[in-house]
């Protein structure tokens, strides 16, 4: 009897994982079917436009204190005081001592607040802190972006330019532009990109044509360890089920189920955010990134250094694949 329903359990797992590759079909023929819908005049785009207009930007580090990683944390600052002289930088950490709250404000330079959260719910939940920071940012009108990281997420002022250039053309059709997390082993040229467990092939995913050198693609992995939102993002995220944690979870609303976010932890789901909310017909997600069809590779405009490089240090399921390898 127990061999029985061992092999009917190795028969459900296995249409299991079928019943995602034909999902992921039908997925793409209703992108074929309404892609006349997602036409967008490229014509003046250029991503690489430096962003002139004034930005004022809120952005928040949840960082859990670990005196080895205040030297990315001040990368992290660095970088995004470059994107702009107004960027409020808050970094939320945990009850530390006042000597390690010294020690962060001896090495960043950059003006940052440091919010220490005493106590915690629970330590997981640090990062879920950031909201009622965001709320407040929201009420101040000449505030124009908000940005959550995680404490190893590097990102410069090309891949903010980039984002603004991109958001002002994909919003037309409700798409996001994303970011891809990289890690390099020492010595190797060639990024890998993190969060890809396999290869997408480019015939079988939502891609919508710039022009004859680039287009925005939707990949199965749309994880970027960060999220950067305007004005409008930021409403709809706030006053929507996506800032809830239980958002995803049946028990929280049965019709937002959704097991890629069951499937996230705490900490991951913090960053999640919009993704997986109102997608466009045809799509994965509302993330998409650039791909350049010329180097037959994800655009490196898109691509931010994930600064603790622990995936390709170790065996996981994740940091495995070269970002020149990740489309195919």
């Amino acid at each position: 009897m127990i061999f029985l329903l061992e092999k009917i359990r190795k028969i459900f797992k296995s249409i299991g994982k079928k019943e995602e590759t034909i999902n992921d079909l039908i997925t793409y023929k209703k992108f074929k079917k309404n892609l006349k819908r997602y036409n967008i005049n490229f014509q003046k785009f250029n991503p690489e436009l430096n962003v002139k207009k004034s930005i004022k930007m809120v952005a928040v580090i949840s960082f859990f204190f670990d005196r080895k990683k205040i030297k990315n944390l001040n990368k992290i600052c660095f970088n995004l005081n470059k994107i702009s002289k107004s960027t409020k930088i808050y970094i939320i950490t945990n009850n530390i001592s006042s000597k390690d709250f010294q020690k962060i404000k001896k090495i960043i330079k950059i003006k940052t607040n440091i919010i220490i959260i005493k106590q915690p719910l629970h330590n997981r939940l640090l990062p879920w802190y950031h909201y009622e920071i965001m709320r407040k940012a929201f009420k101040q009108k000449n505030i124009t972006h908000f940005m959550y990281l995680e404490d190893d997420m590097l990102l410069d002022k090309k891949n903010f330019n980039y984002w603004i250039n991109s958001r002002k053309y994909l919003k037309k059709i409700n798409l996001i532009p994303g970011f891809l997390r990289t890690e390099k082993y020492k010595g190797n040229k060639d990024p890998y990109a993190v969060d890809f467990t396999k290869k997408n092939k480019l015939n079988s995913i939502p891609n919508i044509k710039v022009n004859e050198n680039l287009i925005f693609i939707n990949t199965k992995y749309p994880y970027q360890g960060m999220y950067l939102y305007d004005r409008e993002l930021m409403k709809e995220h706030l006053n929507g089920p996506s800032s809830n944690p239980d958002c995803g979870h049946g028990a929280f609303n049965s019709n937002l189920l959704d097991k890629r976010m069951i499937n996230l932890d705490l900490i991951a789901k913090s960053n999640i955010g919009l993704t997986y909310m109102n997608v466009p017909q045809g799509f994965f997600s509302r993330i998409v990134i650039p791909y350049n069809l010329n180097k037959n590779q994800i655009d490196s405009i898109c691509q931010i250094n994930h600064l603790s490089n622990k995936y390709i240090k170790k065996k996981s399921w994740f940091g495995n694949i070269k970002v020149k390898d990740a489309i195919i």
